[in-house]
Parts: structure tokens; C-alpha cells; sequence
């Protein structure tokens, strides 16, 4: 059987009083100093994070070269976009965005 709506509402106010308060505030402060805590715990961890990833690719890039094949890769299709491969392409007006595909990029794969 559901319950019937209430017909009014009764309010409960807690007070307290100033010896009360002086009593808490050590657990307030205590509280902001946790959230402090952890707002500058989570900047730097994403600052370590950042750091850790540059180093990565900084020394991955010293020892293998790893920036100047990516530049090679993308002078390559660079090119591949801008210069027509076909007849068709020098007939019809083709979309940069269609020779962006695999299969016209590498080939048919």
C-alpha cells in the first residue's frame, strides 16, 4: 500500500554554539588541508607525467632518429596528397580528404 504525501514539513536546525564551533574547526582545517594536498598531488603528477613523456621521446629520437623518419614519412605523403598519381586525378578535380585513404596513400593493401 503506498504511503500518503505528507501534509507538512518539519525542520530541524542544528546550532552551535562558540565553544562547539572552536571544537570543530581543527577537523575544518584539517579538511582544507587534505584538499589542498591532493589538488597538488594531481598537478604533479600530470606534470611528471609530461616530463616523463618528453624524456621518452627526446631519448628515443637521440638514439634511434625517430623524428627524422616521421618527417621523412610525412614529406612522403605530403607529396603523394599534392601531386595528381593518375589520369583521373588530373581530369577530375579529386578531394584532398580522398587521397587520404590507405589503399591510395600505400596502395592497394
Amino acid at each position: 500500500m503506498p504511503k500518503a504525501k505528507p501534509t507538512h514539513v518539519i525542520v530541524h536546525r542544528i546550532e552551535l554554539q562558540e565553544k562547539e564551533r572552536e571544537l570543530i574547526e581543527p577537523f575544518v582545517k584539517a579538511k582544507e588541508v587534505e584538499q589542498f594536498a591532493k589538488s597538488a598531488a594531481m598537478v604533479g603528477g600530470a606534470a611528471a607525467l609530461g616530463v616523463g613523456a618528453y624524456v621518452a621521446w627526446w631519448t628515443l629520437d637521440t638514439v634511434y632518429g625517430w623524428g627524422e623518419k616521421a618527417k621523412d614519412s610525412l614529406d612522403t605523403i605530403t607529396a603523394k596528397i599534392s601531386t595528381p598519381s593518375n589520369e583521373y586525378e588530373e581530369e577530375y578535380d579529386v578531394p584532398w580528404w580522398y587521397k587520404l585513404r590507405i589503399n591510395h596513400l600505400f596502395g592497394n593493401v
